[in-house]
């Protein structure tokens, strides 16, 4: 056999080694494929290549773990606008059943569509558009409101009885992710305490991509105001890894914040604080959490508990310790999300609560020392209640005219119905008098 024929010969022998093994790769594939094939065509009734190819999608994700799934096109601009802290709509927010008897506004946010076209927490929503909505579920309401930039909706409100047609055009909103311990007249937040002004308050319901900016700008407003700084994370079901990061970053001059594991344990990233805070260092921190703070909000108070940077007060969190990547599908108009990685706070301690562990085990972020409070549904409930009256428009002298509006609580009197604020107070006092 000459030379180049051998070469030839091992060319193609590689090149059907190479085929091969990419059709081993590739079998499982194709069996799905085939299957969804014939099932589009013979099952009983019609059904889609589309459908069934996202409820393949969503099977295999929802197969690895609780938070792992498939976000459709119809999710994934909410998905997104939700990090961004942008989306379209009216500023308005709402609840139903079961928490609410009917679909009501709760909240409003300062200057949007909503707030400027007079609608206010307590009314009841009966109609969008001339559609019915009271047998409707939350969400379903939520997305209609909704809507493209510059679009009008027509909404039928029950306020106390009296039926009125309010109409409102909707615009781009810009979500704040942090809030403070009340609205002042003019619509922005009071970031100070009211029983103890030299006390920051701040409470971040979300890790978006403007938090740490948020909290880096409530805290510079008050520099040279302030003692002790509180950071409220209840129920904050995290959000963006890189949020959390610049988060600790605020308090900490150096060292390590967070680092993840992949696939064998193998280290994938170690982020460590740099030079430089919001605060001094000697500005003493206490963090809030309860059993709904979760992912990045325990990366945040696992980090500032284990560089001793803060007091955590409250309970143990929820225990989400896993890192998710989001890869866009269907030419960006989709996306998969799934667990890449496990995060480990400084001590290395493990955060992820595995399905077998039961309360004696270790996992998730515990208060400190002295610093655990739990509360009763009741509690828990006036705890709530408090917190939205202190960012409720009526309760602070914004709409003065509006028969609803009510200055009172000048001294934050309902302070006593939330023990775990009370406690971290209580805390900070402590060590404010120490130095």
């Amino acid at each position: 056999m000459s030379e180049k024929s051998l070469k030839l010969l091992t060319i193609g022998l590689l090149a059907c080694l190479a085929c091969y093994f990419n059709a081993a790769r590739y079998r499982p594939v194709r069996d799905v494929a085939y299957a969804l094939d014939t099932i589009s065509d013979s099952y009983v009734d019609p059904v889609s290549k589309s459908e069934l190819k996202n409820a393949a999608l969503e099977g295999i994700l929802d197969s690895l773990d609780p938070y792992s799934s498939y976000v459709s096109e119809e999710k994934l601009q909410r998905f997104n606008s939700v990090f961004e802290q942008r989306f379209a709509g009216l500023g308005v927010q709402v609840e139903g059943p079961p928490s609410r008897p009917a679909i009501t506004i709760i909240a409003t946010l300062f200057n949007s569509p909503a707030y400027r076209a007079g609608l206010l927490p307590g009314d009841l929503i009966l109609q969008i558009d001339g559609i019915d909505v009271r047998n409707m579920d939350t969400a379903e309401v939520s997305k209609k409101i909704s809507g493209a930039v510059g679009t009008q909706v027509r909404l039928g409100i029950d306020r106390s009885g009296e039926k009125l047609d309010i109409l409102a055009k909707r615009e781009f909103i810009d979500v704040e992710s942090v809030t403070g311990n009340r609205r002042r007249p003019d619509g922005t937040w009071e970031f100070q305490l009211q029983c103890d002004p030299k006390i920051a308050y701040l409470h971040a319901n979300i890790f978006g991509e403007k938090t740490a900016l948020e909290i880096e700008t409530a805290l510079d407003s008050l520099k040279g105001k302030i003692d002790a700084v509180i950071l409220d994370l209840r129920d904050n079901g995290g959000g963006l890894l890189q949020s959390a990061v610049e988060i600790c970053d605020l308090f900490l001059e150096d060292g390590r914040i967070v680092s993840t594991q992949g696939r064998g344990k193998t280290t994938l990233e170690s982020l460590d604080a740099t030079p430089g805070t919001v605060v001094p260092m000697s500005v003493p921190i206490a963090v809030i959490i309860n059993s709904n703070s979760a992912s990045a909000s325990e990366v945040v108070a696992a980090c500032l508990k284990d560089r001793q940077r803060a007091i955590v007060v409250g309970q143990r969190s929820y225990g989400k310790g896993n890192v998710q990547s989001v890869i866009p599908v269907e030419g960006g108009k989709a996306a998969i999300r799934f667990t890449t990685a496990y995060y480990f706070p400084p001590s290395g301690q493990r955060i992820h609560k595995r399905p077998r562990d039961t309360d004696a085990d270790q996992w998730g972020v515990l208060p400190s020392p002295g610093a655990e409070v739990l509360l009763t549904q009741e509690q828990l409930e006036l705890a709530t209640q408090r917190m939205r009256r202190q960012g409720d428009p009526l309760r602070n002298g914004i709409q003065p005219e509006n028969p609803l509006s009510n200055n009172e609580n000048p001294n934050d009197e309902q302070l006593r119905n939330d023990l775990q604020l009370s406690k971290a107070i209580e805390l900070l006092q402590a060590r404010i008098e120490e130095h």
